[in-house]
């Protein structure tokens, strides 16, 4: 018998990719709607309205970049957008998005996405990458900064891990460090700020099993890259004192469970061989939490997907041939893969340092008025701060910042109005209820650090 190869991109039965594209994206908006729920309860209507504006803008941009494709190369338009699915990669685009972005880079990012993530390639089902993770790395690299001024939703807990250079030293400090967002058993449930679509993973999984009973993904995708992620967690975890927690934060946050369901088990850009796919998922796994770990982005699970997406075709050849007969083989591969990425892991987690705690020195004492001189590191570096407290009464007289080394554009954000807020604070309560600038998440919480340092060296 004779076995016909073809790497990927992968073409699929119109009438079952139809089906599959359906209720894929009937799962989404399930997503979407939990989402929504969210903004609309927690927050206020405007927040809501403006996740479902944001949703779309996407779909606009993507079908009307569609239909004037299809103009261009005189196609049937109707037909066309039948067989395209664009607003697929329009919704999973928004919801990988923070709620903050801007209309006009969401909609470039669509455009983008559609464009050069698929409509170059042929269209749909030749496409090599993924089309949503195109459209995010272009708002990641172009409009990072592109934000809405009046939306601020506070930290989240992937960037305030970041910021805590992906290390806490203990159980104990790892619960302190979840507590702001309600624990690990709220962060399943999704309650707390993050993309639009990512933060559930409760949900995620409800829909997720349900794909997988209709067939929709395959489960050995997910099952795959979410075994792995949290076995690589908990060994990097392990060599600071907190295993578990540490894995499962990694599950729960930064896109992981999202990623995993609706974005790694795409037919088109995935390997089609079981094996194939586990191998897939392993890399991805690996090259996420390294990603994390050493580069200076939040996140690594879009970019550990682009980059697997390259890596399909020699995937592709490494398992071709009849699968019964390549058997021992695969499993070799997968266990050579899965052991290597474990150690490319445990490399990485153990070069990696805490972030060092700031300094305050008392400086001028005026009466009451002692002015503290405090350094917090923020994103790209430490930023210096002048914090005059009332000993007496203990509360905060002025904040300045006196030297800033974040990035320009975003970082400065905190300015001299943002910094007055905290004037008048007593306690870790009066610091936290001042929103960070939508944006400047780690340059906040360094002024936010340098605040609460001076009121504890005050008093």
């Amino acid at each position: 018998m004779k076995f016909n190869f073809k790497p990927s991109p992968n073409y699929r039965d119109g009438q079952s990719t139809g089906r599959i594209m359906g209720e894929l994206t009937l799962g989404l908006l399930a997503v979407f709607a939990f989402s929504l729920y969210y903004y609309f309860s927690n927050f206020s209507a405007s927040y809501g309205l403006r996740a479902i504006l944001l949703m779309i803008t996407a779909i606009v941009s993507a079908c009307g970049t569609e239909i004037l494709w299809c103009v261009f190369t005189k196609k049937d338009i109707l037909n066309s957008l039948k067989n395209s699915y664009p607003w697929v990669t329009a919704i999973i685009l928004t919801m990988m998005c923070p709620l903050s972005i801007e209309y006009y880079a969401l909609a470039v990012a669509t455009v983008i996405a559609i464009f050069f993530g698929k409509l170059v390639f042929g269209g749909f089902g030749q496409n090599i990458f993924n089309p949503a993770a195109v459209g995010r790395a272009t708002i990641f690299a172009s409009f990072a900064g592109a934000a809405a001024a009046d939306i601020v939703t506070g930290a989240t807990p992937t960037s305030s891990m970041a910021a805590q250079n992906w290390i806490i030293n203990s159980a104990e400090g790892m619960s302190s460090f979840l507590k702001p967002f309600g624990g690990l058993g709220n962060m399943f449930v999704g309650l707390y700020p993050g993309a639009i679509g990512e933060t559930s993973a409760l949900v995620i999984l409800i829909v997720g099993v349900i794909l997988a009973i209709r067939k929709v993904i395959d489960w050995r995708v997910p099952a795959a890259y979410l075994i792995t992620l949290f076995v690589l967690g908990a060994g990097v975890g392990m060599m600071h004192g907190a295993p578990i927690s540490y894995a499962l934060f990694h599950l729960l946050t930064g896109g992981a469970m999202f990623g995993a369901v609706f974005m790694m088990t795409d037919p088109v850009t995935n390997p089609t061989s079981a094996a194939g796919r586990i191998m897939f998922a392993i890399g991805c796994a690996v090259i996420t939490i390294v990603l994390r770990l050493r580069s200076n982005l939040p996140e690594g699970v879009m970019y550990s997907i682009l980059i697997m997406n390259m890596l399909t075709p020699w995937i592709e050849s490494l398992t071709d041939g009849q699968q019964i007969k390549m058997k021992s083989k695969n499993i070799r591969n997968l266990v050579i893969l899965f052991a290597a990425g474990l150690a490319i892991t445990l490399l990485v987690g153990s070069t990696i340092k805490p972030v060092a705690a700031g300094s305050a020195e008392a400086g001028a004492t005026n009466g009451t008025e002692t002015t503290y001189n405090v350094t917090q590191h923020g994103f790209q570096g430490d930023n210096q701060f002048e914090v005059v407290i009332d000993t007496a009464k203990g509360e905060v007289v002025s904040v300045k910042m006196t030297e800033f080394n974040d990035t320009p554009g975003i970082g400065d954000g905190v300015n001299d109005e943002y910094l007055s807020q905290f004037v008048g604070a007593k306690s870790e309560a009066d610091v936290n209820a001042v929103d960070n600038v939508s944006g400047a998440t780690y340059t906040s919480k360094s002024a936010k650090d340098a605040v609460l340092q001076a009121l504890t060296a005050g008093n």
